[in-house]
């Protein structure tokens, strides 16, 4: 069986607030990620992927198209992190 507890006095946005939940041995654990965290990481790295596998189709499979595709999904993946925060905020 599983309490959930809220943090002492609410401050800030109270979606952010960490959950904590205790076990049956008495144990308090921390989740790691919010629903919402979790939502904006998952769709930036699926973007990620579709941008850098799409710039190494369209650099015709050479080792400079590899080294263009990892650059392009590093960007792609910290650009929407940047833009669902916004919006989702």
């Amino acid at each position: 069986m599983s309490i959930r507890l809220s943090d002492g006095r609410p401050e800030g946005n109270p979606r952010d607030r960490s959950v904590m939940e205790t076990s049956d041995d008495g144990e308090i654990a921390r989740d790691l990620l919010t629903a919402r965290s979790a939502a904006i990481l998952g769709t930036s790295l699926l973007i990620a992927l579709i941008t850098g596998g799409l710039t190494y189709l369209a650099l015709a499979r050479s080792d400079a198209g590899l080294a263009g595709a990892i650059l392009a999904a590093g960007t792609a993946f910290a650009g929407s992190i940047r833009l669902l925060n916004t919006i989702i905020s």
